[in-house]
């Protein structure tokens, strides 16, 4: 897979500071007269890695008495090392140590629950009965995903090295607050590495809250000969669950720990077709 590393990165040195890092770069130490005219280098390879394994269950009650159901259930693990695919900039942290970048993908879901089904209204003789109830058909969809992963970062350059992306230093075993959106992450679990040096937390080494998805569509067929009108309602978070987001993990942020977003509220929409 394709990767980015930071070629010209800034080298430590006591009293190193951010408004030195251009004076400090790579090139510039090893020759002072040319060096300064070069800033960043991105070098963007091949060399990175990347994996998946993982285990699908599935069960399936086919179309009997007007009931159809497909249940899956996946068990999976993705590691990679952070891909790119353009030279948008560097996506290793540490230029010296690209190894440790290896880690969770950013689409990493350990656990993925699927339950979908299909229910047809019967005939019925009755043809009053059957104008009212027939040919109706409801669809119920639920989906439920373990959470996305995360970097907890210092939000600045601890390295003085020029690169971004630095990760905190985890101090305590109970990463956790409340788990409450204004209090998911314990600030105290974290700390900042020793000026000039990164921390050995590894990316993506923390996982936010679970997802739980309800959805439901419900269709109507009006035939009418070769041609036919049908109706649709379609309902996304049927049951208007609030799927929070994962927190801010920027340690400099006023906000580290709270979560700030979550995925859609209950959407509806309907539709229309005429097949003629």
């Amino acid at each position: 897979m394709w990767r980015a590393t930071e070629l010209n990165y800034a080298i430590y040195s006591p009293g190193a500071t951010t408004g030195t890092t251009n004076a400090r770069r790579f090139l510039v130490l090893r020759n002072p007269t040319y060096g300064g005219y070069y800033g960043t280098i991105g070098q963007l390879d091949d060399s990175g890695r990347s994996n998946y394994n993982g285990m699908l269950l599935s069960g399936q009650r086919r179309l009997k008495g007007g009931l159809t159901v497909l249940a899956n259930y996946t068990l999976s693990k993705c590691m990679s090392d952070p891909p790119t695919t353009e030279l948008t900039g560097p996506t290793i942290t540490d230029p010296t140590n690209p190894g440790l970048d290896y880690s969770a993908c950013d689409s990493d879901r350990r656990h993925v629950i699927n339950v979908s089904g299909v229910v047809s209204a019967p005939k019925f003789s009755n043809r009053t009965v059957q104008a009212i109830l027939g040919d109706w058909q409801v669809a119920p969809l639920v989906r439920w995903q373990s959470g996305s992963p995360y970097s907890v970062t210092t939000g600045v350059d601890n390295a003085f090295s020029g690169t971004g992306g630095q990760r905190a230093v985890q101090v305590n075993s109970n990463i956790y607050g409340d788990k409450s959106p204004n209090n998911y992450l314990n600030i105290n679990a974290f700390g900042s590495p020793l000026p000039g040096t990164y921390s050995t937390l590894r990316p993506n080494a923390f996982y936010g809250p679970s997802i739980l998805q309800n959805d439901v569509a419900v269709t109507r067929n009006f035939p009418d000969g070769g041609r036919r009108l049908q109706f649709r309602w379609e309902v996304f978070n049927m049951m208007n669950t609030a799927n929070f987001n994962n927190p801010t993990t920027a340690l400099n942020s006023s906000n580290f720990g709270r979560i700030l977003s979550a995925g859609d509220p209950r959407i509806m929409q309907f539709a229309l077709k005429f097949d003629f």
